[in-house]
């Protein structure tokens, strides 16, 4: 077969010394054991080292003091990883907590932002209804005033041509009466001279008689003054009511152009209001939107900080439990295997001599 290692010649070496070989070859054994399970180089150098150095004679103060190094340093490193561990703990927690609050600010300022962007919409139509409602009115007082401008004209013709009809007529009334009392056919008034009426002869002579009335001028209804001045009546009626008329239809438009002058006055108020609470609006938008931008901003950075600490704190691997258990283990091997070979030793300076 094949001759022995270095390392195992060592461990039969140590077994010669008689050197408590049953300490001493647990101690071996479990050092190569977990340096085997744990994957621990370190452990299968010292292992090595103690295997090595035990076939020789001398104190082994140094292998103690390297195991009691190697306990030292696997603590320290736990207790590094231990500070590391509860810092990455602290940052995860407090950027996770960043970004909670940072996206619900952010959820926050986005359902106002669309609130204002509706009340805006909101307020730039009822601005708008409002303009085309001052516009309507505009145009009905201009359409208006000009079919009242047209109605007062033909009224005023009319009315116009009522009084000169009735002048007319009353003019023609006197001039027939003058002449029919002149005739005889109309009696006169008392302050006038009385004339007796003339008779129509069975076989009146044109040159020979004077003019004689064939109807009572005065007569109702069909005698000419009596329907003259009917028509007079008539014309005077008409004057009435055309100047009953013209009041009404000024009245109706004095009143039909106050409400409109309040409407108008009105709605142009409104959207002059409107108009302002709309800019303030998109001015509180603005700000909104300015936040919500910064804001943006600060999470994107949180949440690269967050994606920096993978590696440090998350990513690996073994876990933090994993690294905390298997160094646990190994620093409690090596106390095991430093007692071990401690006493091994110790057994063996004790010992006598060999005969």
């Amino acid at each position: 077969g094949l001759p022995p290692s270095p390392v195992e010649a060592a461990e039969a070496g140590l077994l010669q010394e008689g050197a408590s070989p049953g300490a001493a070859q647990r101690a071996l054994n479990l050092l190569r054991k977990e340096a085997k399970e744990e994957h621990s180089r370190s452990l299968d150098r010292l292992a090595d080292v103690v295997a090595a150095r035990v076939g020789k004679k001398g104190p082994y103060d140094d292998i103690i003091n390297m195991i009691q190094k190697m306990i030292f340093r696997e603590m320290n490193a736990q207790k590094e990883e231990d500070e590391h561990k509860n810092w990455c703990d602290m940052e995860l927690n407090k950027t996770n907590a960043s970004i909670e609050d940072k996206q619900g600010k952010m959820d926050e300022l986005s359902l106002k932002i669309k609130e204002h962007e509706a009340s805006a919409m909101e307020l730039a139509k009822e601005i708008e209804e409002a303009n085309i409602m001052v516009e309507k009115i505009t145009a009905h007082v201009e359409e208006a005033t000009e079919i009242r401008k047209i109605g007062k004209e033909e009224n005023t013709l009319a009315i116009k041509d009522a009084q000169e009809a009735q002048t007319a007529v009353s003019n023609a009334i006197s001039v027939l009466k003058d002449f029919y009392k002149s005739s005889g056919a109309m009696p006169k008034e008392a302050y006038e001279l009385v004339q007796a009426p003339v008779t129509l002869p069975d076989t009146p002579s044109t040159w020979d008689s004077g003019y004689t009335k064939v109807a009572d001028p005065a007569a109702q209804p069909d005698g000419i003054v009596s329907v003259l001045e009917k028509i007079s009546a008539d014309f005077a009626q008409m004057e009435s009511d055309t100047n009953a008329q013209e009041a009404s239809d000024q009245a109706a438009y004095d009143e039909d152009m106050k409400a409109c002058k309040i409407e108008k006055a009105r709605r142009t108020k409104e959207a002059e209001m409107k108009t302002q609470e709309r800019k303030r609006v998109l001015e509180q938008q603005s700000v909104l939107q300015s936040k919500h931008k910064a804001i943006k901003g600060e999470l994107e950075a949180t949440e690269q900080y967050m994606h920096d600490l993978q590696p440090a704190c998350v990513e690996g691997s073994s876990t933090y439990e994993d690294r905390k258990m298997a160094r646990e283990m190994e620093i409690e091997a090596l106390q095991e295997a430093q007692g071990l070979l401690q006493g091994a030793f110790d057994a063996t300076t004790a010992a006598p001599p060999a005969s």
